[in-house]
């Protein structure tokens, strides 16, 4: 009988206020073809940091923050929204935190950068997502 060792996880312990999307695609698909759960600690992730939500065994801490806008390319004075970007994040998320980012995005009407929706893992979790059992 052969056994494996447990994946190790992926843990998003420090603060997090996003970036280029791409490195955080290739993190979690990184952590997801390794079998890594994604636990997202108790601190601040914004903007690309929430595409670990969509990892397939993520979980929040109750204490962490998350902070949602609408992806833009461009300056962050000169910039503007892009839509297929949005799709990317918005296909990341559970379909009640979609439907609430994607309300965010068409309130900020192509705000560039626009204003940090801001939800707890706590909230998340009353969203479906999964708490840590740090």
């Amino acid at each position: 009988m052969l056994f494996s060792a447990p994946a190790s996880a992926f843990d998003v312990v420090h603060h997090d206020y996003g970036g280029r999307v791409e490195p955080y695609v290739a993190r979690l698909h990184a952590a997801e073809s390794r079998g890594e759960p994604v636990r997202i600690g108790p601190v601040e992730c914004d903007s690309s940091c929430t595409l670990y939500l969509g990892a397939r065994h993520s979980c929040v801490s109750p204490g962490a923050v998350f902070g949602f806008h609408a992806p833009w390319v461009g300056g962050p004075t000169s910039g503007v929204v892009d839509p297929q970007m949005t799709a990317v994040f918005a296909s990341a998320y559970k379909p009640p935190l979609r439907r609430i980012f994607l309300n965010h995005v068409r309130a900020t009407r192509g705000m560039v950068p626009g204003p940090l929706l801001k939800l707890s893992g706590a909230q998340l979790a009353s969203l479906g997502y999964r708490l840590c059992g740090y």
